[in-house]
């Protein structure tokens, strides 16, 4: 007798092996993006930033590495401290932005809803007219 053509794709066993297969290779792959990829890129943005040469050591390496002349120092150092300005009104506006949002949260939401709220950010509640902390740092 003939077997029916239920052999190959068509099989359920078949379709769930690969199923199973399929999915275990997206969280491999998933994990491998997240542990491999993401740090790369971190790692070769923080590298490449100008924001390591803030602190005054880094400073002094960059000095004597690039035997820069005074007038180069001079020219650089102003750049480092517009750049140090500028992240710092950066920072600025993105806590004030975060405390918008934290009031704008807080508006819609019932006194209990916020006592929670405060809880699961680990602020202390703030009083009835005072604006809320903001958390976002």
């Amino acid at each position: 007798m003939l077997r029916q053509n239920n052999a190959g794709w068509s099989n359920p066993k078949v379709l769930g092996i690969l199923a199973v297969i399929f999915v275990c290779g997206m969280a491999c792959g998933a994990a491998v993006t997240r542990a491999v990829i993401h740090y790369r890129i971190e790692s070769a943005s923080n590298s490449h930033s100008i924001d390591r040469f803030r602190s005054p050591v880094d400073w002094q390496k960059l000095q004597a590495e690039l035997q820069l002349t005074p007038a180069q120092v001079q020219i650089v150092t102003k750049e480092l401290d517009d750049y140090g300005k500028y992240y710092q009104n950066i920072e600025d506006q993105r806590e004030d932005v975060a405390q918008m949002g934290t009031q704008h949260i807080l508006a819609v939401l019932t006194p209990d809803q916020k006592a929670r709220f405060y809880k699961l950010l680990g602020i202390p509640p703030a009083g009835p007219n005072a604006t809320p902390v903001s958390t976002f740092h």
